[in-house]
């Protein structure tokens, strides 16, 4: 398998195998991501098209450092669009509402969700506090709402109790709370 610096050369050599990379190498994941919002498999895989064109049309001029998390950015920003204009309930099995839901007390309004996270200023205060957090409760806050994992999955996946997920959750989502007010964007 390629490495990611290979990839990259690849499409900034505008080699179409650069593409059949991206998508053996992350492929599966973009997919599981796109169904977690969607929950459609057929539409996870439109996204997941949808989202190697976008890579291609961006790299160049963009040089991501971490191809993986560029192709996750772009699959998820797709899916959200695409769940917008969906019934999120139906469709969603409710997993990316619910996620969203948690959330809407530390952002700002409910109907202002998807515009604030969008904000710039709002990615990279969210990151700083990430940051400081302790790595395990910035892992599972990142499971949860940048790849909209449930909490059962959460669990197993980290091989701790779900109660224990739910717990940091809600406390991470305190501290982000008032580090946002402290920050001024909340």
């Amino acid at each position: 398998m390629l490495q990611d610096e290979a990839i990259i050369a690849m499409l900034i050599q505008r080699d179409e195998q650069a593409l059949q990379a991206v998508s053996q190498k992350y492929g599966s994941h973009g997919r599981e991501l796109a169904q977690r919002i969607l929950g459609s498999r057929q539409e996870a895989e439109e996204c997941l098209n949808d989202a190697l064109l976008r890579l291609w049309n961006a790299v160049p001029p963009a040089r991501p450092q971490s191809l993986y998390a560029y192709f996750c950015t772009i699959v998820r920003r797709l899916a959200f669009n695409r769940f917008e204009k969906s019934s999120a309930q139906k469709r969603g099995a409710g997993q990316t509402a619910a996620a969203l839901e948690e959330l809407q007390e530390c952002l700002a309004s409910a109907e202002d969700v998807h515009a604030a996270v969008e904000q710039k200023e709002l990615i990279a205060a969210i990151n700083r506090f990430l940051q400081s957090q302790s790595p395990e409760a910035a892992r599972l806050f990142m499971q949860r709402y940048g790849y909209l994992y449930t909490v059962a999955q959460i669990a197993a996946i980290n091989h701790i109790g779900e109660s224990k997920v739910k717990v940091s959750l809600h406390r991470t989502r305190n501290r982000l709370q008032a580090f946002l007010k402290k920050e001024g964007l909340l």
